[in-house]
This record gives C-alpha cells, structure tokens and sequence, in this order.
C-alpha cells in the first residue's frame, strides 16, 4: 500500500465525521470514484503512471511530443505560406499538419514555386519541456529537403511576450547553407511552447515529419471534472482534497476551484456561477458556490515552474444533499442601528417550494439578547430559542411550501456593520445539510425592505461603548451569595482586533490582579473576579478599582469602576 492512499484515506476518514448528505468522493484507492471517468476536459493529465492520483504527463526520451499538438489545442500555421503556395485556406491547414500527423506518407510542400522566406509556426499547446528537435523530407524524396533555415523559440511566459502580446521569437539556430536532409539538433532542456522555422534559401523542399522530444513535466496541466447532475436544486456541503509533488515541492503548485449552474450548459452565463477562489488543501472547507443549483463542477489546475517537478493531486470528496426549498430569501429590517443600543430586528424568510425545515440559526457577532416573536403567514407560532456558537438557533412548526417566517428579537450591535447570515435545518431530516438564506425582497410590506440582511451602525468615537460591573458591594466570603463579581463590557469601532487588559487595583494604583491581558476584536464579552489577588489569597475589604483599557491602531482609552469589597 502506498503513501499518497494513506493520506487520503486518512484525509477522507475526518472528512466523512461527520457527514451530511451524499458524499463524492473521487480517487485515492478502492471505494471511490476513479479519475478517468468523470472528467469532461483535461490537458497533458496522466491517470496510469500513479493509480488512483491524477499528475502532469511526463515527456519520455522517445515522445515525440508533436504529435498530440491538435489535441492539447496547439496549432501548425503560416503567416505567408498561402499567398505563396496560390491555395485555400483549408488546404493549407491539411498540408501543415502532415508535418505533425506520424503518416510518413503525406507531407508539407514546397513544390513548383521558386520562393524564399516561407515561414511556419508551431504552437504546441503547452509549455513542455524541449530538448531535441528533428525534421525531414520523405523516404525517397530525399533531395527536397530544407536548404537553408532559421529556427527560432519561445517559451510562453508573459515575459517572452512583445507589447502586442504576441511571442517574442528568440533565434536557436541559423543554418544559411544546410547539407543533411535529416535536422536533428541537441537543445538544452528547457521549456518550450512556440517554434517558427523560416526558408532561408530558394528551392523546393518537403517535411514529412517535425518531431519535438523533449523531458520532465509541462509547466501547467488541468482537469475539469464532468457536469454533477444532482437531479434537483441541491445544497452544497464541505469539500476536502490531498495533493502531493514530484520533485521540488516549493516549486510546483496546485489550485481547485467549484462552480454551479441552474442548466446543463456551463457556457450559460446567467445560469452559471464564475469559478470560486481556490480551497486550501488537507482540510475541510466550505462550498462557496452558489446553492441551490441542480448542476455542479470542478476544476484542479497544475503548475510547475521546474521542468522535472511536478504537483499530483490524490484524491478530493464533497458533499451535496437535495435542497430544503427551492429556495429561500430573506432580509432584515430595521436596517440601522445606534451602536451598543438594544434594537428590534425583525428577520422575514419567504420560502418557495419547501419540503419542510423547522430550524433557523442566525449566526452574527452581535449578541442577540432576546426573542420577542416567532410568524409563520402572520400567525403567532410557538417557538424555542438555543445559543449556539457564533449566534441563536430558533425552533418552530415545520415550515412548507410556499410560506413567510418572521423572526422578531432583540440584538446590541457592536461593529460598523453587522451581517445576519441565516442557515435553515429539518429536524426530521438531520442527515440533511443546512440551507443558507439568500439575500433579497422577502417581504412586500412595510416591517421590513432592506433586501438584504445587514444593518449599518451609527458610531461615535468611543472604542469601549458600555463597562459595566456587578454585584454592589461584592461579598466573596464563601457563602454562594454574591460571590462573584460580573464583568461586563463591549468593545465597538474596531476594524481589526486591539490588545485589551483588564486588571483590579488598589487605592495606591498598586496592579492586585490581572482578570485578562490578551486581544479582542468588536463585541460583547463577559469576564468574573473572585476576591483573590495574583497569588490566590483573598483581598481585605475596602475599595478597588476595576479598569478597562484599549489600544487600538485608532487609539487608546480606558474606563474605571469602583468596586467595593466586603465581608
């Protein structure tokens, strides 16, 4: 068993713990779906040299790599060669491919015309590594062969490009007075995509054959896998890949990227999502293309700026469940707030064609104190509220069809602009993936128009908004009654985070206890002191003071409580 099978068998353990919905899981070994099969594009990929991963092809030392030009989507073309020649346009193209085809009985012709500087060139569809070039005439026409040349290269970078953006052709070799009918010239090994030979002396000549050798890896390969038909609007869960490398690792690269489309036909850009930023590989990420969508794809590009490194990619999984709604729209409203000021925002979803959810989780960094109400068509629901990590969870009557839910609470907003991100669940469905919210007109009438889920603050100037302690006097004598002292404060205008500290002092400014030292971004956030000082022994009674402190790239600021101790 080998390397690259061990870690993605173990990549895809931890991807599928758990798991939602279907999971696809591509490559790897045994149990999954095999590379050659469920792609509908690929360029110079390999799937035999390492079963179950998917690598650049390596050019061999007897390859001749000229002979997949027209598939790799190179060309064979002439700037001069028709007017010269006196034919079509389609001739010409056959003719010039006779030199790439491996039929050594048709070739390209220069016959019956006395000409010079007829010039073609070859695009070989990729950057590859080159390091030998051989042309001829056909067996028995020997005499016809090429007189005097010019061969010239380009690698296909940007930088080997002219200010129009075509290749800057730089010059191999010059030969003005050729005597072999057989061109075979040694090239250092480099990367290679375009070659342009030019007739440096009249007479008639052929080339049957133009064969490029050459070593290592190209410089890019990509593999585009086929359109995933899910059968209906479908949700979208985690996505996980492994990669590996041959040779320099700090050389090569490898991206992926997902789109989703509502039609079968990606070209249809109204109905097709643009490519994602790429995901990280080794862990598991979030699908950020579009849902619900029928259709899914994805595409792995490789690079290499070293000839013999390479980037493989091992194995990828994704998981996509049938959507809860065709779909789901939602907004907020009131959509401004006055920072740090308890505000009632009411969350209007509007769904069509529900097969049925009875969970709503609203996840923002803005504290949402209370629930006020819950609607569903403008009827009062029974509801349930649950805090979970990074916002709520509300629960209510399943909710089919096409209907309206309607979700009223209480929330202090603390940053310049707070986002509502609205994810749907069924409980009788847990295998389910969850369904995010749209943004767009979810109500016609006037409690909420935004079209969106984001509320603006108006902001001040101050950096710590709210400091607030308690109980008064604090009574940490062991007796399970205000032995605590609650600590409260909420930190608003940040951009990023800021270095916080909060510390007990006594009346001589002498530091007693450090209660946090440490960086915070905007938000509310709740600390306790139990009477101790930094060694752990009880303070005596009196007077303390209790300071807050920030500093902020826009600034410093404090605040200070007093805190009365007593027993």
């Amino acid at each position: 068993m080998n390397g690259h099978w061990l870690l993605s068998l173990s990549l895809l353990a931890l991807f599928f713990a758990p798991a939602y919905g279907e999971i696809i899981a591509i490559g790897g070994g045994p149990g999954t779906l095999e590379w050659d099969g469920q792609h509908s594009d690929i360029s110079v990929i390999d799937f035999t040299s390492n079963p179950g991963q998917i690598q650049p092809a390596q050019t061999g030392p007897e390859d001749n790599i000229a002979l997949k030009i027209i598939e790799r989507g190179g060309t064979v073309t002439s700037p001069n060669a028709r007017i010269v020649l006196e034919i079509s346009r389609s001739n010409l193209e056959g003719l010039l491919k006779n030199m790439v085809n491996g039929d050594s009985t048709k070739a390209f012709e220069v016959k019956g015309v006395s000409a010079t500087g007829i010039i073609f060139r070859i695009d070989l569809g990729e950057r590859l590594g080159v390091n030998r070039i051989r042309f001829f005439p056909r067996k028995g026409f020997e005499e016809f062969f090429l007189q005097g040349y010019e061969l010239l290269l380009n690698d296909g970078s940007e930088e080997q490009k002219t200010l129009a953006g075509t290749p800057d052709f730089k010059v191999f070799k010059n030969v003005e007075r050729n005597l072999e009918p057989i061109v075979d010239l040694d090239v250092p090994l480099q990367f290679v995509r375009f070659i342009e030979v030019r007739q440096l002396v009249r007479g008639e000549w052929e080339i049957d054959e133009f064969q490029v050798f050459g070593a290592g890896f190209a410089s890019s390969a990509s593999y585009t896998s086929k359109i995933f038909d899910h059968g209906q609007p479908a949700v979208f869960g985690g996505i996980t890949w492994a990669k590996g490398s041959i040779g320099e690792q700090s050389k090569t690269g490898v991206t992926l990227s997902t789109r989703s489309g509502s039609t079968p036909d990606p070209g249809d850009s109204l109905a097709w999502s643009a490519w994602s930023a790429p995901y990280p590989a080794g862990v598991r990420s979030d699908i950020v293309s579009p849902a619900p969508r029928r259709y899914s794809q994805f595409r792995f590009q490789l690079e290499t700026s070293e000839i013999l490194s390479a980037a493989t990619v091992d194995s990828i999984a994704f998981e996509v469940a049938p959507a809860l709604a065709d779909s789901l729209v939602g907004e907020i409203w009131p959509q401004s707030a006055l920072i740090g000021q308890n505000t009632l925002l009411t969350y209007t979803v509007k769904t069509f064609n529900s097969r049925g959810f009875d969970r709503l989780a609203i996840e923002t960094l803005a504290p949402v104190e209370i629930v006020r109400s819950v609607q569903i068509d403008g009827t009062e629901v029974a509801w349930e509220k649950t805090d979970i990590s990074g916002g709520v969870e509300i629960s209510f009557p399943r909710v089919t069809g096409n209907q309206t839910l309607r979700v009223a609470f209480e929330n202090v907003a603390l940053r310049y602009n707070t986002f509502f991100a609205g994810r749907v669940t069924d409980s009788q469905q847990p295998e389910n993936l969850p369904q995010a919210i749209t943004e767009g007109d979810a109500a016609a009438d006037s409690l909420a128009r935004g079209n969106d889920l984001s509320v603006t603050i108006r902001v001040g100037k101050d950096l710590i908004h709210s400091f607030t302690v308690a109980p008064a006097p604090f009574t940490p004598n062991g007796d399970g009654i205000n032995d605590e002292l609650q600590i409260t404060y909420d930190i608003v205008n940040l951009i990023d985070q800021a270095q916080i500290f909060v510390a007990v002092y006594d009346l001589t400014g002498r530091v007693r206890k450090v209660i946090y030292s440490g960086l915070n971004s905007s938000g509310r956030y709740r600390k306790t002191w139990d009477g101790t000082d930094a060694s752990g022994a009880k303070v005596a009674p009196g007077i303390y003071l209790l300071r807050i402190e920030i500093d902020a790239d826009s600034g410093a600021e404090s605040k200070t409580k007093i805190v009365p101790v007593a027993y």
